[in-house]
């Protein structure tokens, strides 16, 4: 009965850490939000903090580098790039 009464918490999207990096360029943390309905990719690096800021010196934080709507194609399913052929 308490399932039945939980309210459904409806998902945003998901980040992750990008632990398996192949290029020492790419984001650190990545992936897909939904901000208003539309979503959204987004890609940031991890920085240490200097201490001159808001943060304590050597505190860990993500600045976001990459923010752009997220391309659906017309089966609303995203567009990956590593799915095209060589």
């Amino acid at each position: 009965m308490a399932e039945e009464q939980a309210k459904e918490r409806k998902s945003l999207g998901v980040v992750f850490p990008n632990t398996n990096k192949e290029n020492p360029k790419s984001y650190d943390l990545k992936g897909t939000v939904t901000v208003e309905g539309k979503k959204y990719r987004i890609g940031a690096y991890k920085a240490e903090a200097s201490g001159t800021g808001k943060l304590p010196k050597g505190s860990t934080y993500y600045w976001m580098h990459r923010v752009e709507p997220l391309e659906m194609n017309d089966a609303n399913e995203s567009f990956d790039p590593a799915s095209l052929e060589a």
